[in-house]
């Protein structure tokens, strides 16, 4: 392999820089170009903007020796004009072809892969290519981005010998990628353009907030502006997860400021789970009672009914729930400002049950205060008994609280135990109260920096995770982004990189997620390289880009 740095002099650093990820990627500078057989969509959103852009290219091109290629958003070919038969043949023996395959991981430092790991143009000159096939051309690439995501849709080249390289290879190409641009942008998916244009319809209210949410779209009007915050975009699209296309919902809500509003949500047909949103703040003395449709409590709501019951009583009290999912905090809460002894059930496996009998008569000896027992499910059977005669037995000024995990998991006599306490309390798990999200992350980052707050994407990226850990990891994650954070404002991308969750995959089946969470749990193995996880997870690096693109996974 030769040296970049050699005779002509030192290197540009990008080139540099390009070559290191090109060996670390184990490429081979003699190594063919690869070439993707795979049917390419004849109808991509790329190709239809592009196709018109390439025909009048290949108009200005002709009888100049260059040529152009397209490439969508994994580096593969998908389109090329050429100034002539000569320069396509030219081209086409070097191995470039329609799916060619250009990633820097394929085909090292070039003017379609090395654009899409800078995220910008650049020249390639003769031997800045890695490939020793590319070394007699000189090549300058161009991105497409989306010009409302920003996200790169494809990359633009223009290629001529080396003898031919122009500076006006720059400009042109820009043009033409600005031409695709453009054309992209009048052809945004239908979707878009239904939720676009329901929004239009009503966004000209002075005195209503109005608010479009679709998957990878936000729009609101000026008075939407001043009165939503962050969390009460994930809150509107709760209105909405079930109801069917067309479907409306009139719901009076409080959002995130404290404020009460009448809120009306519709769905839009066709704008896959898009929804129009007109919110209107009401007086809270001049709500109407509706005593004939009352509205379900959430499960936090219930919990916090059932605590405030439980604390204004002096009975025992069991509270289940999974593990991080407040159990703790919830027994505190009941327990309140007495004298308060706590004993866990994991330590009998540790200090052996003679001790943690000790332990609970020692604790137990004052007939005052509360004494907290913390998941009683570890407790060893011969225990069981005397925890149920003390809860029995109690005698006012005594008060005996228990946590354990979920009750449908409780063994029999872990169950029996807990159906002996007056109260018994069962906290739903962060899954399961995704509407509540929004309020627990923000006093959650309160109570880490009082002066931060979440943006309207970390929210959404936040309601749609499924928070197997549940307080406890929703903790773990706001202290992490606080940590990455670059601003007042916690944004998805300060967000570790498995919880930055978009809305549409919220709404895929267990299947899909059980399958997109082994194709990520691959690309990380293999260190992003597609080639490698489309091979350990035994399917064809079409199909796996195929379900990359279906299930929202980006790299």
């Amino acid at each position: 392999m030769p040296d970049i740095s050699g005779e002509r002099g030192p290197v540009r650093p990008e080139i540099a820089l390009s070559w290191k990820r090109s060996r670390l990627s184990g490429v081979d500078p003699s190594a063919a170009i690869a070439v993707d057989a795979a049917d390419q969509d004849s109808e991509s959103r790329l190709l239809r903007a592009a196709t018109p852009v390439l025909d009048e290219v290949s108009l200005q091109i002709a009888g100049t020796g260059f040529c152009v290629l397209l490439a969508d958003r994994e580096c593969r070919v998908v389109a090329s004009v050429y100034s002539n038969s000569s320069v396509q043949r030219t081209i086409e023996e070097l191995g470039v072809v329609n799916g060619s395959r250009f990633g820097e991981e394929h085909a090292g430092t070039n003017a379609l892969g090395t654009p899409l790991e800078m995220g910008r143009s650049i020249v390639i000159h003769g031997d800045e290519h890695f490939l020793d096939s590319l070394k007699g051309l000189s090549c300058y690439g161009q991105p497409i981005l989306h010009p409302v995501t920003r996200r790169v849709e494809g990359i633009l080249d223009m290629t001529g010998v080396v003898s031919q390289a122009n500076p006006l290879f720059a400009p042109f190409l820009a043009r033409a990628a600005a031409d695709i641009e453009k054309r992209l942008l009048e052809g945004s998916k239908a979707s878009e353009q239904r939720l676009v244009d329901a929004f239009q319809r009503v966004s000209h209210q002075r005195h209503v907030a109005v608010a479009a949410i679709g998957d990878d779209i936000l729009l609101s009007n000026r008075t939407a502006l001043d009165l939503l915050e962050a969390a009460d975009h994930a809150s509107l699209r709760s209105l909405v997860a079930d109801l069917r296309p067309d479907q409306s919902r009139l719901v009076t809500v409080e959002l995130a400021s404290g404020a009460l509003a009448r809120v009306q949500a519709d769905r839009i047909s066709g704008a896959d789970g898009g929804a129009v949103f007109l919110v209107e703040p009401v007086a809270r003395e001049r709500m109407p009672i509706r005593r004939t449709q009352k509205r379900a409590p959430s499960p936090g709501e219930r919990v916090r009914r059932d605590l405030l019951r439980a604390r204004g009583s002096s009975a025992a009290v069991a509270i289940s729930g999974e593990a991080g999912s407040g159990r703790t905090s919830a027994a505190a809460d009941v327990a309140g400002n007495v004298d308060v002894r706590w004993l866990d059930a994991t330590s009998a496996a540790i200090e052996g049950r003679e001790q943690w009998i000790t332990n609970l008569v020692q604790a137990t000896r004052r007939r005052t205060g509360v004494v907290v027992i913390e998941q009683v499910q570890l407790l060893p059977d011969s225990v069981v008994p005397l925890v149920a005669d003390l809860i029995d037995s109690s005698v006012d000024g005594l008060r005996i609280l228990l946590t354990s995990g979920p009750a449908p998991e409780l063994p029999p006599t872990t169950a029996a135990l807990m159906s002996r306490c007056a109260f018994r309390i069962g906290i739903a798990p962060l899954r399961d109260r995704r509407s509540e999200v929004p309020d627990l992350a923000q006093a959650i980052l309160d109570g880490i920096q009082p002066d931060l707050r979440l943006t309207a994407s970390a929210v959404e990226a936040l309601s749609a995770a499924d928070w197997p850990g549940n307080l406890a990891e929703l903790r773990v994650v706001l202290t992490r982004a606080v940590e990455e954070r670059s601003s007042n404002r916690i944004d998805v991308a300060d967000l570790p990189e498995e919880y930055r969750t978009t809305a549409k995959v919220s709404r895929l089946a267990g299947r899909e997620k059980a399958e997109r969470q082994a194709i990520i749990g691959a690309l990380k193995d293999c260190g992003g390289n597609k080639v490698h996880a489309s091979a350990q997870l035994g399917i064809s690096r079409s199909t796996l880009y195929t379900r990359m693109r279906a299930l929202d996974i980006t790299t």
